[in-house]
């Protein structure tokens, strides 16, 4: 079961957050806390904007994760030919632009980069740190890419405890940007 909560005067469309009530309960509490997970893909950019926004307005604490995927095939394919020291080197700098960004906005910031599979990591990360609410990107797969590929928000939405915020790269549209460009 979930719960839909629609926050509006956050700026734009609706934010639609589902969450599983415990004990059949939904109750509100102030989010002290975002996780954003990132893989600092352009998928990740939309939901990168909207917690960075979140954050500011909350007066939350952002803790932007990126988790260096241990399968092969969670790898961005441009991350494949790079040596893993690179690979690291690449998202902990990516990561500490998010940070920056949020810092200059006015959020409080951290960083976090764990090792693992995404989803698992991501939802292991949210209850170490506490998290109120998770945000996520997706890749917009289709269904056949869902199956044959996983997918990493689906993992998060179905296993975290705390509510999930999963923004497509079309969010960019919602906010007057055009998504960037994947570089070749």
């Amino acid at each position: 079961m979930t719960t839909s909560v629609t926050a509006p005067d956050l700026g734009g469309p609706a934010v639609v957050i589902a969450a599983a009530p415990a004990a059949g309960k939904v109750a509100m509490s102030r989010i002290q806390t975002i996780l954003l997970a990132t893989d600092a893909s352009s998928a990740s950019s939309a939901a990168t904007l909207h917690a960075i926004d979140l954050a500011a307005r909350l007066g939350a604490q952002l803790v932007v994760l990126t988790v260096m995927s241990t399968a092969a095939r969670d790898r961005d394919p441009r991350e494949v030919r790079a040596n893993p020291v690179g690979r690291r080197d690449e998202r902990t700098e990516a990561v500490q632009q998010v940070v920056d960004r949020a810092r200059a906005e006015g959020a409080r910031a951290t960083s976090l980069i764990w090792d693992g599979e995404p989803g698992e990591a991501i939802v292991e990360a949210a209850d170490a740190e506490s998290a109120d609410l998770i945000i996520v990107g997706s890749h917009e797969r289709s269904v056949v890419g869902r199956f044959f590929l996983g997918s990493v928000s689906d993992y998060v939405l179905r296993h975290a405890k705390a509510p999930v915020m999963v923004v497509r790269p079309s969010a960019f549209a919602s906010l007057g940007f055009e998504p960037p460009r994947e570089s070749a």
